[in-house]
């Protein structure tokens, strides 16, 4: 067998990041009951949640921890490992207080002339920490007499700690007077059962009553603490000088009573802060050695005892419950994290080798081709009434039906239904356009959201529509748009936004298990970037831009591009039909190249105004003419639109004397240079 020598103690003390945790979990498995004491003390380390406390009645509340908070002494002590963890987290330097639980604990101080009588049978003995010889006798109740003992005096020096109202200090824990560990005799000697009969031969060898014969009461020394040996709170100073004072109490009537009484009253508020009864008891048994008719004695004792338990305690009493409901909110945050998973378990990891992943069957990489990944997050960042909501109805029919997206984009149609998140307009306006479109009136699933709250941010709501979306069989989600569906504080935090986000898919692909999400973005005020954090670029998969012309008006063309992975789409112009309200691209390209071609109109009228007045002019000769009639262009402009007006027709180019192109013009001009397109929007 293990013995605990002081050594043994010290080494436990040293490998564990929490020694007196190490301690009481030790003691616990052992049988004892623990409960922390204050470093280096035999005190409570838990201030008396009620303390100054009154009842209706008017006289101290009397709580054993029926109120579920720590703080009431020994009533705190327990076996539970977790409720041991949490009294002890954040204590390393705590003592370590055992509850008399089934115990029968003779304690033996030989400083104060006790005896340990030969009738006491051989047990386990634990060491007082003071380092001279006073023992701890512990044996277990053996027979029903034991059942009946609690705390008491035997004889002179020898004190009784028995059942659950009583308490000592265990092994592993520090002496308040000398710093040094209590320590186990030996370990191998074990706890005896202490029957009737050995009861009765120890009290009789003592001299002390049986148990029963008379009701036990205070200890004579007047400490309800864990032993005899127990050194007052301040230490062997305050110890000193309240033993000289009270081996050496005033006359009466020397005016040196209440000094005297406070000095008395104030070690005794310390030793017994968590039970006012005991304090009175002490302090009156003192007074009465004085004078027992003292007229201030009331005021003092109570003034004493506000005094010392305002003065200590009241911040490390709200440390302590501080600590208490921090670790009570923990321990709920990962109870309901554990309960939550067995409810509702999360879908296994997508873990495997990169052979695994290529050996799955082999899926489709776009659901529109070019444009947007399948199982992907698509971002449609659009300026004001550049008709995004059009676009989407467009997107979702090309889904639904598997028909070229714009005309010009392959995709793989879904198997199940489409939903739109609609925070923006009113639902039959959204289901008018939507027929217009021509999408399929039985697998477009539209919830209408505006002037509801938003399902997002409330629990029942969410899992309600939820678990909705799944009876439709939702394989994608449109959501329009993201600064009404957005539920932060600030759409420009990124923390906020990509938390947002990252929700967002948990809710499409977890909950209601689509695999498509596209949300709609507004974008800044040149449509060049989206309206909001970055977040909102970082995390699609890919962005479909939507802009307006650099004239920004209402029937104006509208062009499209896209950029993201595997994604690139060059801007181009979009045409769209206002008997189908379907969309396509154009080919004519992109703003700058539109830009230029209005240049190269603008310029058409003049230039033929030039040669028709005089044939056959050079490029450099039209110019200055041009600038003498100040019409506006720029270096190239001239050559670009007479190149142009060749190719449609309405200019003659031909080669002059040293090779000087001349212009000629020629035939009947063109009124539309491109063809005709309409651009109404």
């Amino acid at each position: 067998m293990v013995k605990l020598s002081a050594e043994a103690l010290e080494a436990m003390v040293t490998d564990s990041p929490n020694a007196s945790l190490t301690h009481a979990l030790y003691w616990a498995e052992r049988g004892w009951p623990v409960f922390p004491l204050a470093p280096n003390d035999k005190l409570p380390l838990f201030p008396n949640p009620h303390r100054n406390a009154k009842g209706p009645d008017g006289k101290p509340i009397q709580c054993e921890g029926q109120c579920g908070l720590l703080g009431h002494g020994v009533k705190d002590a327990t076996r539970d490992p977790e409720k041991i963890r949490r009294m002890f987290a954040g204590r390393p330097d705590a003592n370590v207080g055992g509850a008399t639980t089934g115990r029968i604990v003779i304690d033996v101080d030989y400083q104060h002339d006790g005896t340990r009588v030969e009738s006491l049978p051989t047990t386990r003995v634990h060491l007082s920490g003071r380092g001279n010889g006073n023992e701890h006798l512990i044996y277990l109740m053996g027979g029903a007499v034991g059942q009946t003992l609690t705390q008491g005096k035997l004889a002179q020096g020898v004190d009784l700690k028995a059942g659950p109202n009583a308490y000592v200090v265990l092994p592993g824990s520090t002496h308040p007077e000398t710093g040094r560990p209590y320590t186990v005799a030996d370990d191998g000697v074990e706890e005896h059962p202490l029957t009737d009969d050995e009861v009765a031969a120890v009290w009789a060898e003592y001299g002390a009553p049986l148990p029963g014969s008379r009701r036990a009461q205070a200890p004579a020394s007047g400490s309800p603490s864990p032993s005899r040996d127990l050194l007052a709170p301040g230490g062997p100073r305050e110890s000193s000088k309240v033993l000289n004072a009270l081996r050496n109490p005033p006359e009466r009537g020397k005016g040196v009573t209440n000094d005297w009484l406070a000095t008395v009253a104030g070690h005794y508020a310390r030793l017994h802060r968590e039970n006012r009864e005991f304090y009175e008891v002490e302090v009156g048994r003192a007074i009465a050695m004085v004078d027992p008719d003292y007229e201030d004695a009331n005021k003092t004792i109570e003034s004493i005892w506000n005094t010392e338990h305002s003065k200590e305690g009241d911040h490390a009493f709200a440390v302590a419950q501080r600590v208490q409901a921090k670790l009570v909110e923990h321990d709920a945050k990962a109870a309901f994290g554990r309960a939550l998973a067995e409810l509702d378990p999360a879908p296994p990891f997508d873990l495997g080798t990169l052979e695994d992943v290529l050996a799955r069957p082999e899926q489709e990489q776009y659901r529109i081709k070019g444009l947007m990944l399948a199982d992907g997050f698509t971002s449609i960042v659009a300026q004001r009434k550049t008709g995004k909501t059009t676009f989407n109805l467009n997107m979702a029919d090309a889904m639904l039906t598997g028909r070229d997206f714009l005309g010009r984009f392959p995709v793989v149609p879904v198997d199940g239904n489409i939903a739109i998140l609609n925070y923006e307009v009113s639902g039959h306006q959204l289901g008018l356009w939507a027929d217009k479109v021509g999408v399929d009136r039985k697998r477009l699933i539209l919830v209408n959201l505006r002037g509801r709250r938003n399902p997002l941010s409330h629990e029942q709501d969410r899992a309600e529509l939820a678990a909705r979306l799944r009876a439709y069989d939702v394989e994608s989600m449109f959501v329009d748009p993201f600064s009404r569906a957005f539920y932060g504080e600030s759409q420009q935090d990124n923390t906020q936004v990509q938390a947002f986000l990252n929700d967002l898919d948990v809710f499409a692909r977890s909950e209601v298990g689509a695999r498509d999400v596209v949300l709609n973005v507004h974008a800044g005020w040149n449509g060049n970037r989206s309206r909001g954090a970055s977040a909102l670029e970082d995390h699609p998969d890919s962005i479909v831009w939507l802009r307006k012309s650099d004239e920004d008006t209402e029937n104006g063309p509208r062009y499209l591009s896209a950029l993201g992975r595997d994604v690139d789409v060059d801007e181009d112009q979009l045409a769209f039909d206002p008997s189908t309200q379907r969309l396509s691209l154009t080919g004519f390209g992109s703003r700058l190249q539109a830009r230029r071609e209005q240049k190269t109109t603008a310029l058409e009228g003049p230039i033929l105004g030039v040669i028709r007045q005089d044939p056959g002019l050079n490029t450099s000769a039209i110019e200055k003419r041009l600038r003498e009639l100040q019409v506006r262009f720029q270096k190239g402009d001239v050559n670009q639109a007479l190149n142009q007006m060749a190719q449609t027709g309405s200019v003659r180019r031909e080669r002059g004397q040293f090779g000087a192109v001349l212009n000629y013009p020629a035939g009947q001009t063109l009124g539309i240079a491109n063809g005709g397109v309409r651009n109404d929007f």
